[in-house]
């Protein structure tokens, strides 16, 4: 799902896409397709936490575990980075 990287945010999409299918041993269209990584791609808690400290490290940022609830799909999980990033 390779975008141009003239769109930072569809090109930063693409990249959490990749981290969270290799996390959760899933494909990056089921990744871009969940609506719940919980339900979609059987993703638990702990790999919530771990997906957040892979984006962490990735974007030199750091995330509140507050919204660690909030990590539930890509769109969801962009837009918590995004705010910590300041994007």
């Amino acid at each position: 799902m390779q975008h141009n990287v003239l769109d930072p945010v569809l090109a930063r999409m693409d990249e959490i896409a990749a981290i969270a299918a290799d996390l959760f041993c899933a494909t990056i269209e089921e990744i871009v397709d969940a609506e719940s990584f919980v339900d979609d791609v059987e993703a638990d808690s702990l790999l919530a936490i771990e997906l957040l400290s892979r984006l962490e490290k990735r974007y030199g940022v750091t995330i509140p575990e507050s919204s660690l609830i909030r990590i539930v799909n890509l769109r969801e999980t962009y837009a918590v980075v995004a705010e910590s990033a300041g994007w």
